[in-house]
């Protein structure tokens, strides 16, 4: 089976990020990790073309090919530094009590053995497992509910998982590789295909997406919207709150996206050309139309971050169901 290059081509050219990207996916080679899908060793360089020598002392690469680049591509477009860590409120956070975002309120005991039990089947836990434990408890509270936030558009959710499923329309909550790569939603019952906008975002940092999402359910206009009376026919309408209120001035850089490239010109075209695509590589059809490609959002400065009310699990009642990060509209220049 030939070595997975999806995405390696999402850009018009090939400029200095990709090259840059690529160099990096050759240290990757160097050192001896397989792709992701690879069914072999990597192949042995031709006798005329000496191999590149792994550095004994050098430490092993633990990310895939398709990692490394995403992370690279990610980095050298938008400035992502992804060693970057938030420095929590502990005592802000501690004191901040679910229900406000229509959650249930859980201890930090509760917290804590939820994660035990449950990170083995729902991998995105590992990242509350990472994170401070006033974090943790924020966190184990939105997955006891309705929503999927901190499922898809939070730092579980890799770089090279949030391009593919900007580019392919494979959904990161869907724990079946197979299904994910038929483009079946991960949250919904049956074959449902899964649905993304232009953008597919996320907050890199559990500390930090812990910390926006409580700051959020305090805003007056989400807190209007969640304590709303009841209509299970109705949902309040998202609020928008900028990046900077909840975050601070450096916020954004916590922020990361890829955005899917429009055809010729149009948007609505490329969406219409992506669900094409992907419907027909999930028959093993040939598309007949060019693979859908992506770039890295340049920035989240300036954004917002979008908080969605809907219907809690009980159905009696609003919550915060998911949150994600939002570029300015003019944060794509033209090319």
């Amino acid at each position: 089976m030939r070595i997975d290059r999806t995405c390696l081509t999402d850009a018009p050219s090939e400029d200095h990020t990709v090259r840059r990207a690529r160099s990096a996916l050759d240290d990757v080679d160097a050192a001896g990790k397989a792709a992701p899908d690879q069914d072999n060793p990597t192949e042995a360089a031709p006798a005329d073309k000496p191999a590149k020598v792994a550095n004994p002392h050098k430490p092993a690469e633990p990310r895939s090919r398709g990692e490394v680049y995403a992370d690279t591509r990610q980095s050298a477009e938008s400035g992502w530094d992804r060693h970057r860590k938030w420095d929590t409120s502990d005592t802000e956070l501690a004191q901040f009590k679910t229900e406000r975002a229509g959650l249930r309120e859980t201890s930090q005991k509760e917290a804590d053995g939820y994660v035990d039990q449950h990170r083995a089947r729902r991998p995105w836990l590992e990242m509350a497992a990472c994170a401070s434990p006033e974090s943790r408890r924020i966190i184990v509270a939105i997955d006891q509910g309705s929503g999927h936030g901190h499922i898809r558009h939070e730092g579980w959710v890799t770089e090279q998982a949030n391009m593919r499923r900007a580019a392919y329309l494979e959904d990161p909550a869907q724990l079946d590789p197979a299904e994910r790569q038929r483009g079946i939603d991960g949250l919904k019952p049956g074959d449902k295909r899964h649905i993304c906008a232009d953008i597919a975002s996320r907050v890199a940092d559990p500390d930090a997406f812990a910390t926006a999402f409580a700051r959020g359910a305090e805003h007056p206009d989400v807190r209007a919207a969640v304590s709303a009376p009841y209509n299970r026919d109705i949902s309040p309408r998202p609020v928008e709150v900028p990046i900077s209120d909840l975050l601070g001035g450096d916020g954004h850089k916590f922020c990361t996206g890829w955005r899917l490239e429009p055809a010729g010109g149009s948007m609505g075209v490329a969406r219409d050309n992506r669900r094409a695509w992907r419907a027909a590589k999930a028959e093993d059809r040939d598309p007949g139309i060019p693979e859908p490609t992506v770039r890295p959002v340049p920035t989240f400065e300036g954004g917002t971050m979008v908080f969605v009310v809907g219907d809690n699990k009980e159905r009696n009642g609003y919550e915060i169901v998911t949150m994600y990060c939002q570029p300015r509209d003019d944060a794509f220049p033209s090319r």
